[in-house]
């Protein structure tokens, strides 16, 4: 998919979920079946000077969404998506600048949700978004996404 599309699901992301404004989402990468957010520390920063934890939560619930979505649009095969489960884990504190790398563990995950939607008229994806700081895995986010007939 170009970045000239993705940059337009960014511009649609951001009117259609006003919060999103506000959380330093600058850009949005999506190449070989990943999603990069690239974020700014400053407004998803809490009382200690490092990453808000409802910040970062929802922008792992966001990646997981946007993947799920955007591989959807790429196989022109656009549907509602929801998140159905997520847990996530704080391994270190967000100090700094960061991007939420987001991806599906199996390797044919997207396939397989392809495939679904294809057959069935809906599918599941199931994702893990992490964000690194330097060599430190910081945070780990693992979800379960229902792309549903729309």
């Amino acid at each position: 998919m170009h970045q000239a599309r993705v940059d337009q699901f960014l511009d649609h992301v951001k009117s259609s979920i006003p919060l999103v404004n506000h959380l330093g989402l600058n850009r949005v990468i999506f190449e070989n079946n990943e999603v990069c957010f690239h974020v700014s520390l400053a407004p998803n920063l809490n009382d200690k000077g490092t990453g808000f934890g409802g910040s970062i939560s929802g922008l792992c619930t966001l990646a997981g969404w946007a993947l799920t979505t955007l591989l959807l649009i790429e196989a022109d095969l656009e549907r509602n998506v929801v998140v159905k489960t997520g847990t996530i884990d704080f391994f270190a504190p967000v100090t700094s600048d960061f991007v939420v790398r987001c991806f599906c563990p199996d390797l044919k995950g997207s396939d397989l949700l392809i495939d679904k939607v294809q057959s069935k008229g809906r599918g599941r994806l199931p994702i893990v978004a992490e964000i690194s700081q330097g060599d430190v895995l910081a945070v780990r986010y693992s979800g379960d996404y229902v792309a549903l007939d729309s």
